[in-house]
Parts: C-alpha cells; structure tokens; sequence
C-alpha cells in the first residue's frame, strides 16, 4: 500500500504537487475575517493554525500597540476552539499614561459551524467568546472587565454575482466581574452591547471590496443608547504563491478601510484604519523551528 503511494507521488510532476500544496494551505488559511468582521465557517479537523494581527492604526492615534496573537483548533468537522493574548507595547512616536507595555488581555472561545439555516443563508456559524484582562491594560483595550459575547455570524453568496456574499454579524457582548481586581478606572462605564452588523462582500479576484453597517444598542447601568457606524475599504488576500516567491512565510492579508460613527450624546468619530493580517499553520511554524521538537511533526 505505502508503495503504491510512493509511486504515485514519484509520478506527479514537482510543480503540481507544488501547486497542490498551495492549494490545500489557502484552503487551511482561506480569508475568515477583517477588521472585526467575523466570517462563518470554521477550522478543518485537526488542523492548528497562529494568528497575528498588529493594530496599525494604534502607531497614529494610541499611545502604545497592540499586537493581538491568536491560536485556532479544529477539534473536529463543526467545531474549533481558539485562545490568544493582545500584550501591548509603547508607541516609538506618542507619549502619555499608556506609554508603557503590558499582557492586555486573554481571549478564548469556540465556534461551531450550523451550515445553512432559514432556506436562505448558505453558511451560518454560532460561537461564544470570553476576554479577561491582565494586568492594567488602557481602557480602549479593555475596560477592565471580563466579556461573554456570544454570537452568530452568516453568509449567502449572491445567485446572480457569485463573487458578492452578503453576511451579517449579531453578538451581545456582556461586562460581568468574573476575578477578584482593582476598581476600574473613574472615566469607565459598565457597558452591554448589542450589535447588528450586515454588509457586502465582493471578491473577484485577490483583492476585496466590502461595505458595512453597524447598529449598536448599548446598556449602561440606568440609561441606553444608540450607536452606529458604517465603514467601506479594500482587502488584498495576498495568493501563498506570490509571498512564497517575496520569501515571506504564511499567509498574509492586507485590509484598509474609512470608518464614520456616532453614538448619541457623543460627536461623530472618523478616520482611515489599516491592518495586517497574518496567518500560518503549526506544521509550518515548527518546520521553521530548529530544536527537538520540530522532528516531532
């Protein structure tokens, strides 16, 4: 039997089985999320993928950067579970009370994938997420308070433009005290938040476009609100082949996008917000990783 196989790959050429491999690493790291728009659909059996995704944005507005870092588990065909850390670092350009580093947060959570659902949506994945802060983390960051959002996230890619997938996003994000900590700082307000977030997708090629509305009603301790935003940009999914030919390892993506909100009794908030999004597979990072345990995959 190993032979037989043995001798069915010794007879497909090298750039085939070359491309194959691209193939099935952009299906293991296909494009599942940008900016805070999560995708449904879930990791495959077995598979661990690292994420990194660097707050650029953080270099012109904050006074430190977040460099949120993110592990994905398929435990099996309909579920994943993922667990990362946001640590922080000053910002070589601003100055203040948060210029200083710390751990930021913990966040963990699962995610299963309910396939289609209302004779409408073609995909459909509910999930649960919980962030813990460590340490003093700055409020924009974290409030200081652990957050349980479950939430829902659908798809359905249009008949008549199969390039175009409309998709929405509903989450409740709850502030609990879950451990013992230090009262929050005096400017935070305990806040619940429900969100409704549909947009567009359109993906001819490797490059995106995509348009978004967020609705947001948001719970304080004796009062509410209403908050909303919409934001449009673009999302280069960088081809493996390509960076494989630039020597970058992994799968990287690039997102820019111009964001308007307001919430009531606030002023409006705009800007432009650029990311890097990088991914890669386990067996790839302890392929590049010298020591004992690299022979172990």
């Amino acid at each position: 039997m190993l032979a037989s196989i043995a001798a069915l790959l010794a007879a497909v050429p090298l750039g085939a089985a070359n491309k194959t491999i691209d193939r099935m690493q952009e299906n293991v790291l296909r494009m599942t999320e940008f900016f805070d728009t999560m995708l449904p659909g879930v990791l495959e059996e077995n598979n661990m993928t690292v994420h990194f995704r660097p707050k650029l944005g953080d270099l012109r507005d904050e006074e430190y950067m977040r460099l949120p870092f993110e592990l994905r588990y398929g435990l099996t065909s309909r579920w994943e579970l993922y667990g990362g850390l946001t640590p922080f670092v000053p910002n070589p350009w601003n100055s203040g009370r948060d210029h200083r580093w710390g751990p930021g947060e913990i966040k963990f959570g699962a995610r299963h994938d309910v396939g289609a659902i209302l004779n409408f949506f073609d995909e459909s994945t509910v999930g649960v997420e919980t962030r813990v802060p460590w340490g003093k983390p700055p409020v924009e960051l974290n409030d200081h308070y652990t957050h349980v959002k479950p939430y829902v996230s659908v798809a359905r890619t249009l008949v008549r433009l199969p390039s175009a997938t409309f998709y929405a996003n509903v989450s409740y994000d709850r502030s609990v005290k879950l451990v013992r900590r230090e009262a929050p700082p005096p400017e935070v307000i305990r806040r619940h938040i429900i969100e409704v977030a549909p947009g567009l997708l359109y993906r001819p090629s490797e490059f995106g476009y995509f348009a978004e509305y967020r609705f947001r009603h948001i719970a304080h301790e004796h009062d509410w609100r209403l908050g909303h935003e919409i934001q449009f940009g673009t999302i280069w999914d960088i081809p493996i082949a390509r960076t494989e030919k630039w020597n970058l390892p992994g799968k990287w993506q690039l997102e820019l996008a111009y964001k308007l909100g307001h919430e009531e009794g606030g002023d409006f908030d705009q800007g432009v917000s650029a990311r890097v999004n990088w991914r890669t597979t386990l067996r790839e990072v302890l392929a590049k990783t010298s020591g004992p345990f690299s022979k172990l995959w």
